[in-house]
């Protein structure tokens, strides 16, 4: 039996890997920035992210690069729908004018089982891969919640010219969070930020920056 899912793992991953290969020949090279696509997590991390998109967007070097900006929320997550708002109309008066709110499924709520989780991720996958295909992100911004991982997966695989900048969360000083540590160990991200010194040792691939937020 474990044999058997060994093996279906490692042949669905060759199939990934094949896929993404042929997508990276056909798009070519990586295009400037026209589309941010950031993923807004439930409590700390929307305040985190807002904060971190708000410093970003009023740079003019950074603003007049981007035209326009997504953001993917859980679809129960109603704080961090009603955070969003509040901030919208400042970065609508900059010269960024377009942006689009998507909802996807939690891969696994608190208290949630394993198993019941599995049908939750593929759905979120699906939604993810939905996503993905209709916007095309140049640059995916994440900074640490679960509900991102199913996007990183997807970008990864589906759209290879999607920079994903992965920010470790500001409350994490000396370890990284679940989801910081599995993006990190299967190189998921394209740039890994992290906003504590001690981490940068640690997990000597990533990029110190100081704090971000």
């Amino acid at each position: 039996m474990i044999s058997l899912i060994l093996y279906s793992t490692i042949l669905i991953s060759f199939f990934l890997i094949l896929i993404r290969i042929l997508i990276r020949i056909r798009n070519g090279s990586r295009g400037k920035i026209g589309h941010l696509m950031s993923v807004l997590g439930s409590g700390g991390h929307t305040h985190e992210m807002i904060t971190l998109l708000d410093s970003f967007v009023d740079s003019r070097s950074h603003s007049e690069r981007i035209k326009f900006l997504s953001f993917v929320i859980s679809e129960d997550d109603r704080m961090s729908s009603t955070k969003l708002q509040n901030f919208v109309k400042n970065w609508q008066s900059n010269s960024i004018t377009k942006y689009a709110v998507f909802e996807i499924k939690r891969s696994r709520k608190v208290q949630q089982s394993y198993i019941s989780s599995i049908w939750t991720t593929i759905i979120a996958l699906y939604q993810a891969l939905g996503i993905v295909l209709e916007t095309k992100p140049e640059i995916l911004l994440c900074n640490g919640p679960g509900v991102c991982l199913p996007l990183i997966i997807i970008c990864k695989i589906f759209s290879p010219s999607t920079i994903i900048v992965f920010v470790e969360s500001f409350c994490r000083t000396r370890t990284l969070s679940l989801t910081g540590k599995i993006v990190y160990h299967l190189s998921l991200a394209d740039h890994f930020l992290v906003q504590w010194p001690k981490l940068k040792e640690k997990y000597h691939r990533s990029k110190f920056m100081g704090l971000l937020v």
